[in-house]
């Protein structure tokens, strides 16, 4: 249907995640056998940050082209409940892909079953929400996005509080999430004043495909312009040292 349409879309964003979580448990296990929690809580903060950067933008980007993403891909779905759902579901990506990040960081910290009480919590969470939604006529499964938005981000809260309570070390939130959210944020203002200007002009796909690709610089030139990241964000990353080198990075922030 229309909602798994969205769905779809919606699950693209946390793919970004695998690489990255899968460098975490090894990284942090590795610092917390030589006793060093102030490494392990550094890695912490960088794969958070780094998370950050990708899901932030991606989120923002599904949330406010929602409309015209749908058209785009699947133009003979239901266009409302599609785009409606996709734009809740934009939001709900980011929660999803700091969630996967948090439960990598807790699992690495020897806390494996925490993650899953706290999964339990979100979906029971999510079966109130879509209960009390869905079940309103004016809404029907529009209202299921918006349980999917509200497990995740419990989830990712819970999380985020149990590493700041269990860890020695733990990330600073404010400069985790800070700069990633003003650059996502200066970048949905690019993408909602261009696309209705670029729709003018050309058609919906080229219109879709060209914001994007200007949304993609105007980011990336922020987070250079921003110093958002660090040598040893970089480290996390496939190919970290080149893009260091190629950024120009020192070693600190």
């Amino acid at each position: 249907g229309s909602f798994q349409k969205a769905v779809t879309i919606y699950n693209l964003p946390s793919a970004l995640m695998v690489a990255l979580t899968s460098s975490i448990v090894p990284a942090v296990s590795a610092c917390l056998s030589r006793k060093d929690s102030r490494g392990a809580g550094q890695i912490a903060e960088s794969a958070l940050r780094v998370g950050a950067l990708l899901a932030m933008p991606a989120g923002v980007g599904l949330a406010l082209l929602s409309g015209p993403i749908i058209r785009m891909l699947f133009p003979n779905t239901n266009q409302e409940v599609a785009s409606a759902s996709l734009l809740v579901l934009g939001v709900a990506s980011i929660f999803v892909c700091i969630q996967l990040l948090c439960s990598a960081i807790l699992q690495a910290h020897g806390q494996v079953l925490l993650p899953v009480f706290q999964v339990a919590l979100g979906s029971a969470a999510k079966l109130a929400v879509n209960y009390t939604l869905v079940q309103r006529p004016e809404l029907g499964v529009k209202g299921a996005p918006v349980g999917t938005l509200v497990c995740f981000a419990v989830i990712a809260l819970l999380q985020l509080a149990s590493i700041r309570r269990l860890t020695q070390h733990p990330p600073n939130y404010r400069r985790v999430f800070w700069k990633p959210a003003l650059a996502a944020a200066a970048m949905g203002v690019v993408v909602w004043l261009l696309h209705p200007l670029l729709g003018r002009f050309l058609g919906n796909t080229l219109a879709v495909l060209g914001t994007i690709a200007v949304a993609c610089l105007v980011y990336a030139v922020l987070v250079v312009a921003l110093r958002i990241l660090s040598k040893e964000d970089l480290m996390l990353m496939p190919k970290g040292e080149k893009l260091a080198k190629l950024l120009r990075l020192d070693e600190g922030k």
